[in-house]
C-alpha cells in the first residue's frame, strides 16, 4: 500500500499546481478531498491486515509449524486471500478512478471502467502472473508477510520425495492461474514396498505387523510337516494420498471473470457431479485421486471409474424410478 500512497500524493500535488488551478479552480480542493478519502481507505486497510493476522494467522502458524504432517500442499494456495488480493491490486485508487473535474477525464473515465469490467467479467483471477504469498498479502503488513514467506520455505519441499512424480505440475496445477488450486490429504495408498528401509527412505510410513494368538488357536492352527513354508509379512508400507481442488477461474461462453466463474461454482453443485463426488470421482479435474503406484495414466484411469460409477448411479435412478411408479400408480 506503500506504493499506492505515493501516487496518491503525487497526484494531489499535481492537482494542486497553480497552472492546472486557472482554468478550473476547484482542482485541488477535489483533489484534497480525494486524497484524504484514498489516506483513510489506505489507513483501515492496514489496520484490518493487522487485526485479522494478530486474530488467526499468528495461531494457525504455529499450529502448522507443530504438525508432522503434511495435510495440505502448497500452504500459501491454500491461504490464497481474495479479499486481500482485490483490495491491494483492484481498489478504485490503483485502478485510476478520480474525482478530477475536467471534460479531459470526462472522456477517459470509460476505459478506467473498462478495467473494472474486465476483471468482473472477461479476465481470470488469479491470472498467468499471480504469486500466491506475495499479491494476497500488503507489504505494510510484515508479520503476515514473515508467516507467508516462512510457508514458501515450507511448500519448497513436497510432502514427500515422489509427491511431484505422483502428482505432475502439467495435470495439477498449482501456479498462475491456479495459484488458489492445492492439495488436501484424504487418507493413505498401500504401496507394493514390503522393506522398511525402502519405505523410510521414500519418507512413507511402514505399520509393523504384530499379531497376537492365543496358545490354543496356535495349536488348533498347526499343520503338517509336508506343509510349505508360509512367508510372514514384518509389515506394510503407506503412502499419504491427496486430493487435488481446482479453484482455478471457470470459463462459461469464453468468459473467466468474477462473475461468470462463480456462476460455473454453483453450476458445480448439480445431482450428477454430486453424485460423481460422492462416488470417490473427480469432476472438472479436482476430486479424490487414484492411489497412484509408479506411472498412472490418470485420463484412462478415470475414464474407467466415471464409467462404472455412471453405470451404477443409472441403476440406481432406474430403480428408485421404478418403485415411486409402483407406489403412485400400481398400489392405487
Amino acid at each position: 500500500m506503500i506504493p499506492l500512497a505515493r501516487k496518491i500524493d503525487r497526484y494531489r500535488r499535481n492537482e494542486c499546481r497553480r497552472s492546472n488551478n486557472r482554468l478550473t479552480p476547484g482542482r485541488c480542493k477535489a483533489a484534497t478531498k480525494y486524497a484524504n478519502q484514498a489516506n483513510k481507505f489506505i489507513k483501515q486497510t492496514m489496520n484490518d491486515s493487522k487485526t485479522e493476522t494478530d486474530s488467526s494467522h499468528v495461531n494457525l502458524y504455529n499450529t502448522r509449524k507443530m504438525s508432522k504432517t503434511r495435510d495440505i500442499y502448497p500452504i500459501n494456495n491454500h491461504d490464497f486471500d481474495y479479499k486481500t488480493a482485490m483490495i491491494k491490486n483492484h481498489n478504485i485508487y490503483k485502478l485510476g478512478f478520480t474525482n478530477q473535474p475536467t471534460v479531459s477525464y470526462l472522456f477517459k473515465y470509460p476505459k478506467k471502467l473498462r478495467k473494472y469490467l474486465n476483471l468482473l467479467v472477461n479476465d481470470p483471477y488469479p491470472n498467468k502472473n499471480t504469486q500466491p504469498g506475495v499479491d494476497d498479502v500488503l507489504d505494510t503488513d510484515r508479520k503476515r508477510m514473515y508467516i507467508k514467506n516462512k510457508y514458501k520455505v515450507m511448500d519448497n519441499k513436497p510432502p514427500y520425495p515422489s509427491f511431484r512424480k505422483d502428482y505432475p505440475e502439467c495435470r495439477f496445477k498449482t501456479k498462475g492461474e491456479h495459484s488458489s488450486s492445492y492439495f488436501v490429504r484424504t487418507g493413505v495408498c498401500k504401496t507394493k514396498i514390503n522393506n522398511k528401509a525402502e519405505c523410510e527412505r521414500k519418507k512413507f510410513n511402514w505399520v509393523e505387523n504384530k499379531p497376537i494368538f492365543p496358545k490354543i488357536f496356535k495349536t488348533m492352527m498347526k499343520t503338517s510337516k509336508k506343509a510349505k513354508p508360509v512367508t510372514k509379512l514384518k509389515g506394510s508400507c503407506y503412502k499419504p494420498r491427496y486430493m487435488y481442488i481446482d479453484n482455478s477461474s471457470k470459463d462459461v461462453r469464453g468468459r473467466k471473470g468474477l462473475q461468470p466463474s462463480l456462476f460455473a461454482d454453483i453450476m458445480d453443485i448439480t445431482p450428477d457431479k454430486l453424485f460423481q463426488i460422492l462416488a470417490g470421482n473427480s469432476v472438472d479435474g479436482g476430486g479424490i485421486i487414484p492411489c497412484p503406484e509408479d506411472f498412472v495414466n490418470y485420463n484412462s484411469k478415470v475414464k474407467e471409474e466415471n464409467n462404472s460409477e455412471n453405470t451404477k448411479i443409472c441403476l440406481i435412478m432406474i430403480l428408485l424410478l421404478s418403485l415411486i411408479i409402483y407406489i403412485l400408480v400400481v398400489r392405487r
